[in-house]
C-alpha cells in the first residue's frame, strides 16, 4: 500500500495504490500554472501516470474546481479513455428533499459571476461530463462501506438537511424570492434525478423518468444513455433560459451578496471524510475540505457509531492546511501528514493570507515523530528562511511523491 501525492498547486490529487485496485481521491487545481508549467501539462502527466493502473476508481470529496478541474479536463479530451470503474460522490442526490441542498450548491456557482454559469462551472460541468462519459456512480454518506476497505465518516445526510433548512429558510423568509426559489428547486430536482439515475439504486425505467421530469413519452427511449442526454438538453437549454428571464433572479443574487450568505462554504459542508473500515497499521484518514465543526463532531463520535482510531499512518489535512479549517490531529499520533498547499493567487491580501498554510501545522506546533508532506513551502506561514518542520518532504518542483 502506498499513497501517491501529486503536486497540483492549490488543489487536491491523491492516489491510494495497492496491488488489486487503486483509488484516486480528487483531481483538480485552482491554478492556471503550477511550478511555472501550464496546468494542462501537469494534468497530462497525471493522466499518463494513471493510465498505467488497470483497475481504478475515483472519489470526489465535493464540488469545488480545485478538486475536480483535472477530471473535467480528462473527460473532455477525446483521445483519452476514461476508464474509472466507479465514481464516488457525496450523497446529496438520493432523496427528493436533498434538492434543497442542491439549490444552495447551485447558487454558490451562480454567485460567482452574478449570473448563470456555463457548463464549465463546478456542479454543472461535472454532471455534463458524467453524461458525456457514461459512468457508474455510487453515493457516500456516514457509515457507508466502499472499496471493501474504507468507510465514509461524512457527510451525515440528517445533519446536512438541518443545516440546509436553516440557510434555505433564511433566503425564503418573507416570501420575496418565492418564485425564483421555486424554479431553482424544480431545476435542482431534475439535476438530482440525472445523477441518481447513474447509480445502481436509481436506474429507473423510462416511465418513472417521464413522470418525475414532465417529459413526454415521445421524448424518451428505453436506452438510459439516450434518455440521459435528452434530459440533459432539457435541463440546460430550457431551464437556463427560464431562470435567467425571471425578474427576481438578479435581485436574489444581489440580496445574497449584500447579506454575505457564504454559500461557497456550504460546499465544504458536504465534503466526504473517510477512513479504513478496520483498525490496522496503515490507517488512513482523508478529510477533503471538511468544516472544523464537522470534524469536531466526527472526532467526538457524536452518534456513537464510528469512532476514530487511536493512531493513523497518514492523515490528509482539510482544505490545504488553511487556518480557517485547522484541526489539531496530534492526539492521533499520525506518522505522516499530507498538506496540498500550493500557492493561490487571490484578489486581495486578506484573501491571500486566509489561503496560506496555518503555522499551527509546523514550527513550534510540529507534532513529534510526524513526517510532513507538503506541495510547496512558499505559501506556508511556518516557512521562514527554510522549512521549520523537523521531518518534512516538499514535492515542489517534482510532479509527485510516494508515501
Amino acid at each position: 500500500m502506498k499513497v501517491r501525492m501529486y503536486n497540483v498547486g492549490f488543489g487536491d490529487c491523491f492516489c491510494l495504490r495497492d496491488r488489486k485496485k487503486s483509488l484516486l481521491v480528487d483531481f483538480g487545481t485552482n491554478n492556471s500554472r503550477i511550478e511555472g508549467r501550464p496546468r494542462r501539462e501537469i494534468f497530462d502527466v497525471i493522466i499518463s501516470d494513471l493510465s498505467t493502473i488497470k483497475s481504478k476508481n475515483l472519489l470526489l470529496t465535493h464540488f469545488h474546481m480545485d478538486h475536480l478541474s483535472g477530471l473535467l479536463y480528462m473527460m473532455k479530451k477525446k483521445d483519452i479513455s476514461v476508464d474509472f470503474g466507479k465514481i464516488y460522490l457525496p450523497d446529496v442526490f438520493s432523496k427528493k428533499e436533498m434538492s434543497r441542498t442542491l439549490v444552495l450548491l447551485l447558487l454558490a456557482d451562480l454567485l460567482k459571476e452574478s449570473g448563470l454559469p456555463s457548463r464549465q462551472v463546478s456542479l454543472f460541468a461535472l454532471v455534463d461530463a458524467l453524461l458525456e462519459n457514461k459512468q457508474n456512480v455510487e453515493l457516500l454518506s456516514r457509515g457507508k462501506l466502499f472499496e471493501n476497505k474504507y468507510q465514509a465518516l461524512w457527510p451525515d445526510t440528517d445533519v446536512i438537511r438541518k443545516e440546509t433548512d436553516e440557510v434555505y429558510n433564511r433566503i425564503c423568509e418573507d416570501g420575496k424570492f418565492k418564485e425564483v426559489m421555486d424554479v431553482l428547486l424544480e431545476f435542482a430536482e431534475k439535476l438530482r434525478l440525472i445523477v441518481w439515475s447513474m447509480t445502481a439504486e436509481g436506474n429507473k425505467p423510462a416511465e418513472t423518468v417521464e413522470k418525475e421530469t414532465d417529459l413526454t413519452a415521445s421524448e424518451l427511449t428505453e436506452q438510459p444513455e439516450v434518455r440521459q442526454k435528452i434530459v440533459r438538453a432539457y435541463v440546460y437549454e430550457r431551464e437556463f433560459r427560464r431562470i435567467k428571464a425571471l425578474p427576481d433572479f438578479k435581485k436574489l443574487l444581489a440580496w445574497l451578496n449584500e447579506n454575505q450568505i457564504n454559500l461557497r462554504q456550504f460546499k465544504h459542508k458536504i465534503s466526504i471524510v473517510f477512513q479504513n473500515a478496520r483498525d490496522g497499521e496503515l490507517n488512513l484518514l482523508f478529510t477533503g475540505d471538511a468544516q472544523p465543526e464537522h470534524l469536531k463532531m466526527i472526532a467526538e463520535n457524536y452518534d456513537g457509531k464510528l469512532p476514530l482510531y487511536e493512531h493513523y499512518w497518514c492523515i490528509k489535512v482539510p482544505h490545504h492546511g488553511t487556518q480557517g479549517h485547522y484541526f489539531d490531529f496530534s492526539q492521533y499520533e499520525p506518522e505522516n501528514m499530507l498538506i496540498s498547499n500550493g500557492i493561490h493567487f487571490a484578489n486581495s491580501k486578506k484573501e491571500s493570507k486566509e489561503l496560506r498554510t496555518s503555522p499551527l501545522y509546523g514550527g513550534l506546533f510540529y507534532i513529534p515523530d510526524t513526517h510532513m508532506y507538503c506541495s510547496n513551502c512558499d505559501c506556508c506561514d511556518s516557512y521562514e528562511n527554510g522549512c521549520s518542520c523537523k521531518e518534512a518532504d516538499v514535492i515542489s518542483p517534482a510532479y509527485y511523491k510516494d508515501i
